[in-house]
């Protein structure tokens, strides 16, 4: 049998009594019939009545009956055959609601007996704290939710104002450098409206880079039926910052394909792929347009390859580089 908590007395007048009539946490002493030894003045405070009533009461007995549930008993009962003690048990009391008790098979070393020291705590004040907290967890997360949001749409504004500043100026190549600006805010944008929809702070790459591709292709393709994008994404999930980088990877290597890949009105198709897996992940942007010489350079030069290395660098990934007939393949592998 266990070895149980040790009383130094059970008779009225000894220590261990007065300790436990001197707690102040709710105890209640019964024999091993489970009839009432003593209480402490903190038990009398929480749940009435006098302790020199209580004393020689079954537990049954107390209260309104609350006490007297099988379950209860049986426990009670197992813990005095046993010595092996409980803790948790919730139990609910009309007037006083739910509570959990903890119960302890105790031995009087003068005589042999076994007690049981049963003590209780009110759930109510803590569980009404819990909720605070989450209500106040909660109301942090709509607070972010919306600061998420209002970003988005400022980004947006932003984005709009580059798109309209590059349709007015007459320098190709300055409404080249605005509209490639106005993609990198709108990739910047669709992390932040997902992050406002979500929780967990967490992206899924799926809708997160379809939203993006279909928003470069309506304002970049200007014949679906000329060209096409299309988009194959798992279900992998990243966090912001992370999925942010590989929105403005998949802008850069998009926004070059749609530029460089099909001169003179040449129809094709423009393929981006992500996916992870235990050995890594990997996103690919392919093309069936003119593709690159074998012999041309390598060496980033452009503003948007800079960036696409920069960002592989922040992932901890390598950039590699397909070229040949028909098309280019870009990969970013993780």
């Amino acid at each position: 049998m266990p070895t149980a908590a040790t009383l130094v007395a059970c008779r009225p007048d000894s220590l261990g009594l007065a300790v436990i009539a001197a707690s102040r946490v709710p105890l209640l002493l019964l024999d091993d019939r489970l009839a009432v030894v003593t209480a402490s003045r903190s038990f009398v405070a929480s749940f009435g009545g006098d302790v020199s009533r209580m004393i020689g009461l079954p537990l049954a007995a107390l209260g309104s009956g609350e006490w007297g549930g099988d379950h209860l008993q049986q426990r009670l009962a197992d813990v005095i055959a046993t010595g092996e003690p409980i803790a948790g048990h919730e139990i609910d009391l009309r007037q006083r609601g739910r509570l959990s008790l903890d119960a302890e098979a105790v031995d009087d070393v003068m005589d042999g007996e076994r007690f049981l020291l049963l003590s209780f705590t009110d759930l109510g004040p803590i569980r009404a704290q819990m909720k605070a907290e989450q209500d106040r967890i909660d109301e942090r997360d709509v607070l972010f939710r919306e600061l998420q949001h209002r970003i988005a749409n400022s980004l947006q504004i932003i984005s709009s104002v580059l798109m309209q500043s590059a349709r007015r100026t007459g320098s190709e190549e300055t409404r080249g450098q605005l509209e490639a600006a106005h993609h990198r805010i709108l990739s910047v944008a669709a992390v932040q409206n997902h992050l406002a929809a979500t929780r967990t702070g967490d992206v899924r790459l799926r809708p997160y880079l379809t939203t993006l591709c279909r928003g470069i292709a309506a304002s970049m393709i200007h014949d679906p039926a000329r060209v096409a994008l299309d988009v194959v994404v798992d279900d992998s999930v990243a966090d912001a910052d992370d999925a942010m980088s590989l929105g403005m990877i998949a802008t850069e290597l998009v926004i070059n394909a749609l530029k460089y890949a099909f001169p003179d009105h040449r129809p094709g198709k423009i393929a981006l792929s992500y996916g992870s897996g235990a050995d890594g992940w990997t996103l690919l942007v392919a093309d069936d347009g003119v593709g690159m010489r074998a012999d041309a350079p390598l060496v980033p030069t452009g503003l948007g390859t800079t960036i696409v290395d920069a960002l592989a660098r922040k992932l901890k990934a390598r950039v590699l580089i397909g070229f040949g007939a028909p098309g280019m393949r870009v990969s970013i592998d993780g």
